[in-house]
């Protein structure tokens, strides 16, 4: 699956975007990576688990022999379900999340008549979700069906010219109108629609006898001419369980329509859902919200204008007239409010909306109505483009989307900003309350959430707005404990205040990085909390570490995994990466193929008046102190925890990591760590205890 990374807050770009939602950086400082290049790297294969012989009384739809406490999470969510409640569960690597939410869901929704939308974070993750089914499958019948987007799975289109840059409204207005006329038997239809209602018995049995993988029900399809999308909407109805990436539920449009196809349209007490990932899910939500509204987006909606024939948009005001003065505003926000040598400024007041409406005499209820004729009038363009074969929105239309989501962000919600950089000044609405998202869960009967790595339980609950008094419980691997060490230095860290007091503290970090690096000689993952960190101790830990050295490389993530895939191929390697890059979190390193991780620094995001911001709205609304433990401390952990949790995949590995940061003492306990004096020492004698 291609996607677009930013290599500066590492956030996945939406397809057709230009810069990135979450931190503004314009499209050429974008890199384009194959996940698939990434998180598909050959490794040893974890044993496949025993299938049980007979059922499980206590668990039905559990297809393997129990292990650890596999059915005491089983009967905890079941009964958390069918009392109708919201479960949040963080549980240990080994413990088989995916297996056991599934067991346990599907003996509550069987017995209530409910479907399972199962979300996950990529495409790929699916895969995982149909697996299980399928072992289900085999002990009581189950059901189930992975979905992917319009852009994934249309065959009639994806030989079109820019077929991966058209935007996902254009294309499903594209084969509406194909499908339209399919229906009413014209000229110009779908041919693979045509097929459909032909061969959608023969795509029921498959998929009921293979619950196959997307890809592999996207083949069958396609060998039998129909159309893969129209498809899977079909048999949702007739599913238990859906499989789809987060967006499918995220975004309220695709929501709408999902439930209308399961025939559950308006009514969510129907449906349970699970969130795998869940630490992933709160950014998922709240990037979902954010936005940016940049100069080349305001000036190619001016451009457009002249080619309206009557672009008023609230009285005598035109459309041109309306969009210029929109983008004298935003310039007027950065010559008043960012000073010497600023490239940001929180907005604490309606400064955008208070120019205009005083410019054009408007109140704010006329300015919501200039802005929606504005859409109006480029939703008739946007439509006259796809006919005319151009098959992509107007520009108008992006904008007044933009500007519609401005003028109703002004509350605490967000955090709206005035930014400038290379390209000009822009506007930047960064949502930290996802309160669209929570509406909906909070419709939905009961929910499950959970993670690996999701402490605090009732942050996460509460930043998300889960309402009805949820469920909490962390369940342990049942990995030997003793087969994982997590140390940290007493005497280092990266903290800046403390690198500019002591000029020496650098080298010192070096010197560690470099003798640990010597006293074990097995595949070592060292992790700097940033690209700048890894480019300034990069020369001296290339001259002075003799085993076989590999970087990931900002901006080429192609690079970064031929690296990968070398170092995971050998047994005597040194793999630099970031914190929260591409690395850290997805990719498994069983068995020896990594026994070592240095962390170098505590990964606390940097400073900025939008952090702050952020921490100070925190404050106010979950109390003192909340503010730098939700958006500072909480994601450090969690990115912590997920480095050092790649060293333990398998009941026999065994992996030590070591944190050159005393700040760990802070949270020493949440990530199962404890001080050392002598690093070096501690990982000598961790190796050599069998």
């Amino acid at each position: 699956m291609q996607g677009l990374f930013c290599p500066g807050c590492k956030s996945l770009l939406a397809p057709g975007s230009n810069r990135c939602l979450r931190c503004g950086r314009p499209a050429d400082g974008l890199v384009t990576s194959s996940q698939s290049s990434i998180t598909d790297l050959p490794s040893r294969a974890a044993p496949e688990p025993k299938v049980v012989q007979s059922e499980n009384r206590d668990a039905p739809y559990m297809p393997y022999e129990p292990r650890g406490c596999q059915l005491d999470i089983i009967a905890d969510i079941r009964s958390f379900l069918d009392d109708g409640r919201h479960v949040v569960i963080e549980s240990g690597t080994g413990t088989g999340k995916t297996i056991v939410s599934l067991a346990a869901s599907l003996q509550h929704c069987k017995a209530t008549g409910k479907k399972i939308v199962y979300v996950v974070r990529t495409i790929t993750q699916t895969d995982a979700v149909m697996k299980e089914l399928r072992a289900i499958s085999k002990i009581r019948p189950v059901s189930g069906i992975a979905l992917t987007g319009r852009n994934k799975s249309c065959p009639l289109f994806r030989g079109t010219d820019g077929f991966e840059q058209i935007p996902s409204n254009v294309l499903s207005m594209m084969c509406e109108d194909k499908r339209n006329k399919s229906i009413k038997g014209q000229a110009g239809g779908c041919r693979f629609y045509d097929r459909l209602k032909t061969e959608i018995d023969n795509i029921e049995r498959y998929c009921r006898e293979n619950i196959p993988s997307s890809e592999d029900l996207d083949r069958f399809c396609e060998k039998l001419g129909v159309c893969p999308y129209e498809a899977k909407k079909m048999l949702l109805r007739k599913v238990d369980v859906i499989a789809a990436p987060y967006i499918q539920i995220l975004n309220p449009d695709i929501r709408e329509s999902l439930m209308t196809n399961m025939d559950l349209a308006g009514d969510p007490k129907g449906m349970m859902v699970i969130v795998d990932e869940a630490h992933n899910f709160l950014d998922a939500a709240r990037s979902s919200e954010t936005f940016i509204i940049d100069r080349e987006m305001v000036d190619a909606a001016i451009d457009e204008c002249p080619t309206y024939r009557d672009p008023t948009v609230w009285e005598d005001v035109r459309l041109d007239t309306f969009l210029n003065f929109f983008k004298v505003c935003i310039r007027a926000a950065a010559t008043e409010k960012l000073g010497l040598n600023e490239n940001d400024f929180v907005l604490q007041d309606d400064f955008i909306e208070d120019r205009m409406m005083q410019k054009f005499g408007m109140t704010h209820s006329d300015l919501e109505s200039a802005v929606e004729r504005a859409l109006d009038l480029g939703e008739a363009r946007t439509e006259k483009l796809i006919d005319s074969g151009e098959n992509r929105t107007s520009y108008v239309e992006d904008l007044a989307l933009k500007m519609r989501s401005w003028f109703s962000s002004g509350s605490d919600r967000f955090v709206r900003s005035i930014k400038t950089d290379k390209d000009g000044e822009y506007l930047s609405a960064t949502c930290i309350d996802p309160a669209e998202i929570s509406r909906f869960l909070n419709t939905v009967p009961c929910t499950l959430h959970m993670s690996g790595t999701l402490k605090p339980l009732d942050q996460y609950a509460r930043v998300l707005g889960l309402g009805n008094n949820p469920k909490f419980r962390s369940y342990p691997s049942p990995f030997p404990p003793e087969n994982k060490l997590v140390v940290y230095a007493k005497d280092v860290t990266t903290r800046q205040a403390d690198m500019k007091a002591d000029p020496g503290m650098q080298n010192r970090l070096e010197r560690m990085i470099v003798d640990l690096c010597d006293a074990c000689d097995k595949n070592t993952l060292v992790m700097f909390t940033s690209y700048n960190f890894m480019r300034m101790m990069r020369p001296y830990l290339e001259r002075h570490i003799t085993r076989p050295k590999y970087w990931e490389e900002s901006g080429n993530q192609r690079r970064t995994a031929d690296s990968l895939a070398r170092f995971k191929s050998g047994r005597n390697g040194v793999f630099f990466s970031v914190l929260g890059g591409s690395v850290a979190e997805g990719i498994d390193f069983p068995g020896d193929e990594l026994c070592m991780t240095i962390i170098v620094g505590i990964p606390f995001p940097p400073p900025s008046k939008e952090l702050k911001a952020m921490s100070d709205r925190y404050d106010q609304r979950y109390g003192q102190g909340k503010g730098w433990l939700y958006t500072s401390q909480v994601p450090a952990i969690r990115k912590i925890n997920q480095a050092t949790g790649r060293l333990i995949r398998m009941e026999d590995d065994r992996g030590v990591a070591v944190i050159l940061d005393h700040r760990a003492s802070r949270f020493a306990k949440d990530i199962g760590a404890v001080p050392s004096d002598d690093p070096v020492t501690d990982v000598v004698r961790f190796f050599s205890r069998r």
